[in-house]
């Protein structure tokens, strides 16, 4: 049983993107908390993420804190804001997720990591950007799929998914799930722990109004 939930991340993690009406707008880890509650009541949740934040920052800002809550599962998705803002280290950005990973690792909690979004897909970029963009997408997610395994971390692919392809998920900025694409990933995810014994109770239809 999960006693103590605690999320580290950026606007992802946060919830930031467009409202829906009739759907709530909250990040996909709002969400599957509250399913992991309803099946084990009495779990607590911290989200501690922050918009805008690389993962140098996510590490600085957030990683004691959430070590002094005494998780004993931790979501840890970051690298979004590197891949974007550039400029783009791969080994910075593999150092910030390994101390993130390990440290709470070492605390014995539970890990849940996902790789990120195609912003590329969305996002009106000229060619040589979109490029580079690109490239970093690929070099993050490689990274994230390596610690992932080393770490034995529970993990969601997006780009096994067909999230990036519905148009209808997406904030108009391209970049952040809009409210009910924080519902479909949480959906999506919540299966994904039910397979590693996290107890997760998914409502019909939750958050839609019906």
């Amino acid at each position: 049983m999960i006693h103590h939930f605690v999320a580290l991340g950026d606007s992802f993690t946060e919830g930031v993107g467009d409202p829906v009406e009739g759907i709530p707008l909250r990040s996909a880890h709002d969400w599957l908390a509250e399913w992991m509650r309803a099946a084990s009541p009495g779990l607590r949740y911290t989200n501690l993420a922050s918009r805008g934040l690389r993962a140098g920052e996510i590490r600085a800002q957030q990683l004691q804190r959430g070590l002094s809550l005494e998780p004993d599962f931790v979501s840890v998705v970051a690298g979004a804001n590197d891949c974007l803002k550039g400029p783009f280290s791969a080994e910075r950005l593999r150092a910030e997720l390994n101390l993130m990973l390990g440290a709470f690792q070492s605390v014995g909690a539970r890990l849940f990591t996902a790789t990120l979004p195609n912003f590329t897909l969305r996002l009106e970029l000229p060619g040589g950007v979109r490029e580079r963009v690109g490239r970093n997408l690929e070099a993050a997610n490689h990274i994230i799929h390596d610690l992932a395994g080393r770490y034995d971390a529970i993990f969601f692919d997006f780009w096994e998914s067909d999230l990036d392809k519905n148009p209808a998920l997406w904030s108009e900025d391209g970049v952040h799930p809009n409210a009910r694409g924080y519902l479909e990933i949480a959906r999506q995810v919540a299966p994904v722990l039910e397979r590693h014994g996290i107890a997760v109770r998914v409502p019909a239809a939750q958050g839609e109004g019906r």
